[in-house]
C-alpha cells in the first residue's frame, strides 16, 4: 500500500536533512515513525534518516548502526582491492559507489552494495586475471568472458561484489546503444579524486554526471528509479558545478531524448531536498510531481513491489520500438523479448545464438514456476503500472 502524503512529506523533509547534513527540526511523531522508516528502508536510506531524525528514530539507530558498519568494512575492503589492482599497473575508472559516497556528510550512511569499474576491452583480461587472484569469482560461473559487456565478480568472505564494465552501457543493446555512444573515449580523458587518503580514478566530472543521469534513466526504464539517485544527482552537481561543461551535459542529454527527464530529475533535488537547479535545465518546464510519484511508489530501483519488474519489459518495448520505428507488440514482445535483450540473461546465446527459441521457453518457465514471489504477481496488475509508466515516458519526451 502507498505511504501517506503526509509520510512521503516528512521522508522528504528528513532526507533534504540529512544529505546536507542538518538536523530535522520538524514534528515527527513516534506514531508516524514506522511509516517514515518503512519508506527509508524501501529506498535503502535508513541510516541517512535516522542520523537526521532524532528521537522518534532512535528505535531504528540499532539496524541503522549495523548498517552503516557493514558499509564501512565494504569501503575498506574495496580500498584494499582497488590498491590491489594499482600494484598491477591497473587503473580502472569507478563510477558512482565509493566516489559518491564520499561526498555525502557521512559517507557510510549512504549504502552502496556493489562498485562499479569501467575497464577498456583488450585490458579486461588482465582484470579477470587480478580479481580471480585476489579471490574474487564470477557471480555466474557460466559468463562468456569474452563477449559479455559485463561481468560481475563477488568474494562473499569480503562482502566484495564488482561489476567490470567494458562499456558505460551494452553497446549491443538497441535501447542502450546511443547511451552508450555519448562516452566514447570517456576513458582517455579521467581524472583522479581522493577518497580515505587513496587516490581513485574515475570520470571527469562532465561525463560522471552525464553517467548519472543515464544511469538513472536506464533504471526508470525497467522498473524504476529511487530517491537515492536523485540525492546523487544532486549532490555531484552540486559539488562539481564549476567543474561540468553545462553545456554539453545538456546537448548530450537532448541527442538521448533524455533531457527533459533530467531536468525532472533536477527539479527534484531542487524543490524536495535542497539542491540549486542547474541554469543549464532551469528553462525546461517539466511537471516532475508524476515522476515523484513514480519515484516514492517504487522504491530502490522499483523493487517494492513485484509486478513493476515484470511490467518493465512494456516500457523497454516502447522505447524499443521508438528507436526502431515500430508498432509498440506490448504482451507478446513481453513474452517473446528481442536477441538483443536476451543476451545479457541467458550468456550461452552469445555463442549460440540459434538457440533463442529455448531461452524464450526457459524464461517463461521462469517467470511461471521459479520466481520466489509467483504468487503474488499478478499479470493484469503488472500490465496496467506499464502502461502508466509507458504514459511517463510520453510525459518526459522520451517517446512520442
Amino acid at each position: 500500500m502507498p505511504e501517506s502524503n503526509e509520510t512521503r512529506a516528512l521522508f522528504l523533509d528528513l532526507l533534504r536533512c540529512a544529505v546536507h547534513g542538518e538536523s530535522f527540526d520538524g514534528p515527527l511523531s513516534r506514531e508516524a515513525a514506522p511509516a517514515v522508516a518503512r519508506l527509508a528502508r524501501e529506498h535503502s536510506v535508513l541510516p541517512l534518516l535516522v542520523e537526521a531524525g532524532g528521537a522518534p528514530l532512535h528505535g531504528y539507530a540499532a539496524h541503522a548502526r549495523r548498517l552503516t558498519i557493514s558499509q564501512a568494512g565494504r569501503t575498506a575492503d574495496f580500498l584494499l582491492l582497488y590498491a590491489f589492482l594499482n600494484e598491477r599497473g591497473l587503473y580502472p575508472a569507478v563510477m558512482k559507489g565509493i566516489v559518491l559516497r564520499s561526498l555525502y556528510p557521512h559517507p557510510e550512511q549512504r549504502a552502496s552494495t556493489d562498485e562499479d569499474l569501467l575497464v577498456r576491452s583488450e585490458e579486461f583480461p588482465l582484470y579477470h586475471r587480478a580479481l580471480l587472484d585476489y579471490g574474487l569469482a564470477p557471480v555466474n560461473p557460466d559468463t562468456d568472458l569474452g563477449s559479455s559487456d559485463e561481468v560481475s565478480y563477488v568474494d562473499k568472505s569480503r562482502g566484495l561484489y564488482i561489476e567490470v564494465h567494458k562499456n558505460a552501457f551494452p553497446p549491443d543493446s538497441d535501447i542502450y546503444r546511443d547511451l552508450d555512444a555519448l562516452f566514447a573515449g570517456a576513458l582517455d580523458r579521467c581524472t583522479t579524486v581522493t577518497v580515505y587518503g587513496q587516490p581513485i580514478t574515475t570520470l571527469v566530472p562532465t561525463d560522471h554526471l552525464l553517467y548519472l543521469l543515464c544511469h538513472a534513466f536506464k533504471h526508470f526504464l525497467l522498473s524504476g528509479v529511487g530517491i537515492r539517485q536523485v540525492c546523487d544527482v544532486g549532490m555531484f552537481a552540486e559539488r562539481y558545478a564549476g567543474e561540468i561543461d553545462w553545456a554539453a551535459v545538456r546537448e548530450r542529454c537532448e541527442s538521448v531524448r533524455i533531457a527533459r527527464y533530467s531536468a525532472a530529475l533536477f527539479r527534484i533535488a531542487e524543490r524536495r531536498l535542497g539542491f540549486a537547479m542547474p541554469p543549464a535545465f532551469a528553462d525546461l518546464e517539466v511537471d516532475e510531481s508524476d515522476m515523484l510519484a513514480d519515484i516514492l511508489t517504487g522504491g530502490l530501483y522499483g523493487t517494492s513491489d513485484v509486478n513493476r519488474a515484470h511490467s518493465s519489459r512494456i516500457t523497454r518495448d516502447a522505447v524499443t520500438a521508438q528507436k526502431q520505428q515500430r508498432r509498440r507488440s506490448g504482451a507478446l514482445a513481453a513474452l517473446f523479448p528481442p536477441f538483443s535483450s536476451m543476451c545479457s540473461r541467458f550468456p550461452y546465446l552469445c555463442r549460440f545464438p540459434w538457440l533463442l527459441p529455448v531461452a524464450w521457453v526457459q524464461r517463461v518457465w521462469n517467470y511461471l514456476f521459479r520466481r520466489r514471489h509467483r504468487a503474488r504477481a499478478n499479470p493484469a496488475e503488472s500490465v496496467r503500472i506499464g502502461r502508466e509508466r509507458v504514459q511517463l515516458l510520453r510525459e518526459y519526451g522520451i517517446i512520442d
